[in-house]
């Protein structure tokens, strides 16, 4: 079998270099003469092909979304409640009776009552105070300006807390309400004077009535 199979490839080459064509892979041509009952094996001729490539799907890209701005809550901060007299701006509370200590600011009983301690950082400086000397008030957003009217030094009753000219009266209520021998004030300021009785406490009280201008 192998001298059979030699001999027929010995036969192709001799007609393929006998023909003075060159044969092309693309050429048409049939071989002749050949036994071809001794092959074994015939290997199909296959086309190379090129392989396609596979389609990319398309993979979501992630936008982030436009940040929305949002206006924070207004928040409601009420005015500062002042009065500036004798060269200081004090801070104002507001109280429910005239018992409350006034610490380092001005308390206000009332609409036209003010007080505070006879302290250098309060109201230590009424002392100097006269008739005509003017002094503003900052309340609920509005300022108003007032002139010194009046002033008076009461003294105060150790024993029942009141208010005395002479010895005699309870003036207190009419301190409060901003009045003096008839006559009404737009506010008054009150503070200890005289005697120092200790605890914040003193043998007078001095007071100055005063109207808006």
């Amino acid at each position: 079998m192998a001298k059979r199979l030699f001999l027929l490839i010995f036969s192709s080459l001799i007609g393929i270099f006998a023909s003075p064509e060159i044969l092309m892979a693309s050429d048409d041509f049939t071989l002749s003469g050949l036994n071809n009952s001794g092959i074994m094996e015939t290997i199909p001729i296959v086309e190379e092909t090129v392989a396609q490539e596979e389609p990319v799907a398309d993979v979501p890209v992630y936008v982030a979304p436009e940040p929305v701005y949002v206006a924070p809550a207004p928040v409601y901060v009420a005015p500062r409640n002042t009065i500036s007299i004798v060269g200081r701006t004090l801070d104002i509370v507001d109280v429910a009776d005239t018992t409350v200590d006034a610490g380092n600011h001005v308390n206000k009983y009332g609409d036209k009552f003010f007080y505070g301690h006879n302290s250098a950082g309060v109201f230590g400086g009424l002392v100097n105070l006269g008739v005509g000397n003017v002094f503003s008030i900052t309340y609920g957003g509005v300022t108003t300006n007032y002139q010194v009217a009046r002033v008076v030094v009461y003294e105060k009753n150790t024993s029942t807390g009141r208010l005395q000219l002479n010895g005699a009266g309870n003036y207190m209520r009419q301190v409060a309400n901003a009045k003096s021998d008839g006559v009404q004030y737009s506010i008054s300021l009150m503070t200890c004077y005289g005697k120092s009785l200790g605890r914040g406490d003193a043998t007078h009280r001095l007071v100055i009535f005063a109207n808006a201008i």
